[in-house]
């Protein structure tokens, strides 16, 4: 299953490892298919791809570490 959402990323977050976290850790598929990324902040569409219960858990650790996760139907940025 594939969700999709804008995702941003507040200053000092930017160049964090998140792709690697969530495949490691919830076994889904990232893929950034938008994006604006600065020093300051990153606001990325992604699609997640994977069991539909991992992609919300992956989507919670994101809020839980300050991440604004929002779920959308068209990526649009």
């Amino acid at each position: 299953m594939k969700k999709k959402f804008i995702i941003s990323f507040p200053k000092g977050q930017v160049r964090e490892p998140w792709n690697y976290q969530l495949i490691k850790k919830y076994e889904i598929i990232p893929n950034i298919v938008a994006g604006s990324i600065s020093a300051e902040k990153a606001i990325l569409g992604y699609e997640f791809d994977g069991e539909p219960e991992n992609i919300d858990q992956a989507a919670e650790y994101l809020r839980s570490k300050g991440v604004t996760v929002e779920p959308v139907d068209e990526i649009r940025l």
